[in-house]
């Protein structure tokens, strides 16, 4: 199974999102992220394969010397390939790429087939809105998830290892406290 490396959003700016996956659930729009059991999130990185304990010491070390991460998420995008996706993007700083390539190269030699679109030079950064749709319903998911008001102040503050199909927390640690 793969892993994916996540950047998680502090309770109270993850609410919009929880609400915009439970309205487009409500109406059967969407997969239900609400209840696949995962938390609003950037993923910043996603292996064929982890060694765990190395990969949660040196997330263990990353996480304890970066502050939490401020930025904006600014605007609605769609991915039309291997499958339709609706997210919400973030306007990238300095400090997000940075970050973003730190856990890359900490788990190059502990981890085996990074998904290339992950990679630094390569990624994409959102919040997935919704997935697992037919195309025909993307001008009602686009109407359910205008309600989110931009930009969104975001601060993510903790960063952790999902594990799926299923989806299962692995473990996550919280940013350096300021």
């Amino acid at each position: 199974m793969p892993f994916a490396v996540v950047l998680y959003f502090d309770g109270k700016e993850e609410q919009a999102f929880l609400d915009i996956w439970k309205a487009l659930a409500k109406e059967k729009l969407s997969a239900n992220l609400f209840e696949a059991g995962i938390r609003p999130h950037i993923t910043l990185a996603i292996y064929d394969e982890l060694e765990c304990q190395p990969c949660e010491n040196e997330l263990a070390k990353i996480a304890s010397r970066t502050n939490p991460i401020s930025f904006q998420i600014s605007h609605l995008g769609v991915f039309t390939q291997p499958e339709p996706v609706v997210f919400a993007a973030p306007t990238l700083t300095k400090e997000f790429l940075d970050f973003h390539r730190s856990i890359h190269l900490g788990l190059v030699n502990k981890s085996k087939n990074p998904w290339e679109r992950y990679l630094p030079d390569q990624w994409v950064p959102h919040c997935t809105l919704a997935l697992g749709f037919s195309l025909d319903e993307l001008e009602k998911i686009l109407e359910k998830c205008l309600v989110l008001k931009f930009p969104l102040e975001i601060i993510a503050n903790q960063v952790g290892v999902v594990e799926f199909q299923p989806m299962k927390d692995l473990f996550k640690y919280d940013l350096l406290s300021d």
